[in-house]
């Protein structure tokens, strides 16, 4: 995984973390439903390509914004 990915990835999760509004986690959500969207139209083209090691780094990529989504979901419920 490279450095600038997974720093980003820290500050997404930072932020989640200190989010107290509802404009707060719907701006880190946007964000996290944008870049999913990037990720599946460079998933589908690396597939169209037959570039299979790319497609798995964008797998593995999107698997971490999944689990940053989940997080999201969890702190919108109300305990």
């Amino acid at each position: 995984m490279d450095r600038q990915f997974l720093m980003e990835i820290m500050e997404i999760n930072e932020k989640l973390t200190e989010a107290q509004s509802e404009a707060a986690m719907k701006e880190i959500e946007s964000i996290v439903r944008a870049k999913q969207k990037e990720f599946i139209d460079n998933v589908s083209r690396a597939f169209e390509q037959d570039d299979f090691e790319k497609a798995k780094e964008i797998l593995t990529k999107m698997r971490y914004f999944s689990n940053v989504e989940e997080k999201i979901k969890l702190k919108k419920i109300p305990l």
